[in-house]
């Protein structure tokens, strides 16, 4: 049986790698003449776009391959599998000249990075990573823009910022190692960040976050027992249920579920969702938890060994504002 997994494993690396040669391949033969973008509806059965992929062509006219490209490079790699299913998230500039980035989701997974080159065969798979002697100043730059219920001292030793979605199991697993770290680190300020992720994919996430924002808004403490109780009852919430037990749960947590409900709806709770996912993405945000410790960028926290995940936070303390 392990056997048969890892074999899949490396099937499933091995396309992805096929699928890199064959949107370089794609995006080489048609630089001339690009082919219109595709809308959702005309996409293979096989393929899921949760949102329109953003193209951001307009910054670097010439570099970057249209959905339609990436869409038939995939569908050639991946559509002989009626098991797979892949969602173009982006494509756009990857900061460094003459190479584009491709940001795509397999089966609903975190989305892979396929850099490609604007001339060539070959593309790269892997993450792009901040480096130089303050690798990670851009980042806590963009971080004091935080505005998400918070705890720890207002000045602290450095800033921990926490991007999540509350339908998210990765992000349920997260929560309490953050609670740890929390208790382990009195010095430093935690920040929570709504990040819902599209409808698609987790269809009540948004109501969640209006939700837990509202909660926020009304009472900082409770806010951190109403979603910790989110977290606990996942498994339970639907979308067609989902009002009735936010409600529920905001309840049992202290709140006046009169207000959150009528806040849930208002335009500014909307607005403050929105600013909040804005941040997200202008970091590089695509996937949750996306946790940020003085600006490093650290995903699937739940996957590291504490011990070792402390003694990150404590490097990261030694090395503020650096």
């Amino acid at each position: 049986m392990k056997m048969k997994l890892k074999l899949k494993q490396i099937a499933l690396i091995a396309s992805i790698i096929f699928a890199t040669l064959a949107l370089a391949t794609a995006q080489s033969s048609t630089a001339k003449k690009p082919a219109p973008a595709q809308t959702a509806a005309k996409t293979a059965a096989k393929s899921e776009t949760t949102t329109p992929a953003h193209n951001a062509s307009s910054g670097a006219p010439g570099l970057l391959p249209s959905q339609a490209e990436v869409e038939a490079a995939l569908k050639r790699t991946f559509g002989y599998d009626p098991g797979f299913s892949w969602q173009i998230v982006e494509i756009r500039a990857s900061g460094i000249p003459g190479i584009a980035e491709l940001l795509v989701s397999i089966n609903k997974n975190a989305p892979n990075h396929i850099f490609l080159p604007a001339e060539g065969q070959r593309a790269i798979v892997g993450e792009m990573i901040p480096f130089g002697p303050n690798p990670y100043a851009p980042a806590r730059a963009k971080l004091e823009a935080v505005d998400g219920p918070s705890r720890g001292p207002k000045a602290p030793a450095i800033l921990i910022a926490e991007f999540s979605d509350l339908e998210c199991p990765h992000c349920k697993a997260a929560q309490p190692i953050v609670e740890k770290l929390a208790g382990d680190f009195p010095q430093v300020r935690f920040v929570f960040q709504q990040f819902p992720l599209p409808a698609t994919l987790h269809p009540w996430a948004m109501k969640a976050a209006q939700y837990a924002d509202c909660a926020a808004q009304m009472n900082t403490d409770a806010f951190w027992k109403y979603i910790d109780s989110i977290f606990e009852n996942q498994g339970g919430i639907a979308l067609a249920t989902a009002d009735d037990k936010l409600k529920e749960l905001a309840t049992a947590a202290g709140l006046d579920v009169q207000k959150i409900s009528a806040c849930s709806a208002t335009p500014e709770t909307e607005a403050r969702i929105k600013k909040s996912m804005a941040l997200g993405e202008s970091l590089d945000v695509n996937s949750t938890p996306s946790v940020f410790i003085n600006g490093r960028m650290v995903p699937a926290i739940a996957n590291i060994p504490y011990e070792q995940l402390k003694a990150l936070v404590q490097f990261e303390i030694d090395h503020a504002g650096k």
